[in-house]
């Protein structure tokens, strides 16, 4: 078998991970198979463990992909309106989030309470894409850096960001404790304080 260029390896990969999505979000995560991947992807098992060692990693593949796609057209969203003040551009970029995954609940489902924190501080630290060199930016730009250590802020980005997928998730999924936007005064006011009072 002839060697595969890196093209063609990530667009078998891709062509994997695209089966994946729309089986997850067809039949869940939980009921989909790798057989059923190889097969809506029209290739054989074994090119399936070329690229993945298990769904497992398939999976976290696919969520780290799809965050970052979300992220990308939210963060691009908040970006056309300009908005100076530090503390409002992180609540708009929420805002966004949380408006996404209200319109596409089954994400939400594939996702979890989870936006991938090992992908978010990983890319913080050394951003890969324009995306996040511009919020790595943004946040040693804004009064937190001037205030806190890189240690500090990484673990304050953690608390805001584990808070906002868990009201996510409870608020559009579960409906706990309430609906949504009855919780986003709530989050919006916790987060403008602690960035505050930073």
């Amino acid at each position: 078998m002839p060697k595969q260029s890196p093209t063609q390896r990530e667009d078998r990969e891709r062509n994997l991970l695209d089966a994946a999505y729309r089986l997850f979000i067809s039949k869940g995560q939980l009921k989909t198979s790798v057989d059923d991947i190889v097969q809506e992807a029209q290739v054989a098992k074994g090119s399936f463990y070329t690229y993945f060692h298990s769904k497992e990693e398939l999976t976290q593949k696919l969520i780290e992909r799809l965050c970052t796609r979300i992220l990308h057209e939210c963060y691009n969203d908040c970006r056309r309106q300009k908005v100076p003040d530090f503390t409002e551009r992180v609540v708009l970029l929420v805002d966004s989030l949380l408006n996404h995954f209200k319109r596409n609940k089954l994400q939400l489902y594939l996702i979890q309470r989870n936006f991938n924190w090992s992908m978010v501080e990983q890319e913080l630290r050394c951003p890969t894409d324009h995306v996040w060199r511009e919020l790595a930016e943004s946040v040693s730009q804004s009064p937190l850096a001037q205030q806190k250590t890189p240690e500090e802020i990484t673990r304050m980005i953690f608390v805001l960001l584990e808070m906002c997928s868990a009201t996510c998730y409870s608020s559009i999924i579960e409906n706990r404790p309430a609906p949504i936007d009855q919780m986003k005064p709530i989050l919006y006011e916790v987060i403008r304080k602690t960035l505050a009072e930073s």
